[in-house]
């Protein structure tokens, strides 16, 4: 056994398919499927079984899982600390950042920390806050940037803060709202809780849904397109500059807010690759 096997066994419990795990790792199946067969052997267990959609892991696999996280935690410290001096920090350095974030924010900041610091190695994985903050809580990422204040008990701070909006191609009458058509654009549960409250403290009967869709970019399409109106963050907007905004009110009169918090360990500074990018966000934010 050997890294390799450690990155092809976690990347396979990731997608908990052979498929998938293989086109991502850039293997053919049988490849990966003999690589796991001797792995296998190794350990003289099932790791796990296949299913017509997928595959499920073994308690055998599930344990092996959380050994080769800490194992690849382990070797990512060590490489950071071994990687250079406090004053030429490099290394590995990951980042978990919301869908929202990573594209209106992160494509400058990262060009900027690059240039500053080319001996670390970015490597970031946008979503839903809700996955990648759990993944951060599982120890994946050094980094985590998502929406959301969550109750963390160690190191955070406030970035950014996002007016939420009504998009629509046409001038809308607020008043009728639940008689246009909806684009709903399925977000993570926390800003849909937000948006369902103040959908009902102004309304007494639900959207009229038409369109459903998990991609911020169709729902904003269809907008263009004109077949409904859509809630998204303001920043959204660079990309539809002949979409009407309109920030949306609570009932105190106050402009609904959407926070993006950093969040991060105390021992950061032990990672010169971390502690570095930290500073360069606290410069900016």
């Amino acid at each position: 056994m050997d890294t390799k096997d450690i990155e092809l066994f976690t990347t396979l419990y990731e997608e908990k398919n052979i498929t998938h795990a293989a086109k991502r790792l850039f293997l053919s199946q049988p490849a990966l499927t003999d690589r796991m067969k001797h792995l296998e052997a190794e350990f003289g267990c099932t790791l796990f079984t296949r299913q017509p959609r997928g595959i499920i892991f073994t308690a055998e696999g599930e344990r092996l899982y959380a050994y080769f996280l800490k194992t690849q935690d382990n070797y990512l410290k060590v490489k950071a600390l071994l990687s250079g001096m406090k004053n030429h920090p490099g290394g590995p350095l990951t980042v978990a950042c919301s869908n929202v974030f990573a594209k209106y924010h992160m494509p400058k900041i990262l060009s900027q920390f690059r240039k500053l610091y080319p001996q670390v190695e970015v490597h970031m994985k946008s979503g839903f806050s809700k996955d990648r903050y759990r993944e951060f809580l599982e120890g994946k990422y050094h980094i985590c940037i998502v929406r959301g204040d969550h109750k963390w008990s160690e190191e955070k701070r406030l970035l950014w803060e996002d007016s939420l909006c009504l998009f629509s191609k046409r001038d809308v009458n607020m008043e009728f709202l639940p008689s246009y058509p909806y684009i709903h654009y399925r977000t993570d549960p926390v800003l849909q809780t937000v948006l369902d409250d103040w959908w009902f403290a102004h309304f007494n009967k639900p959207p009229m849904v038409t369109i459903e869709t998990d991609a911020m970019d169709t729902a904003l399409k269809m907008v263009q397109k004109d077949l409904g109106f859509t809630f998204l963050s303001k920043s959204c907007s660079q990309d539809a500059p002949n979409v009407k905004v309109i920030p949306l009110l609570g009932t105190d009169k106050k402009p609904l807010l959407r926070q993006t918090w950093m969040y991060y360990r105390k021992n950061y500074a032990l990672l010169s690759s971390v502690k570095a990018f930290v500073d360069f966000m606290s410069e900016k934010y």
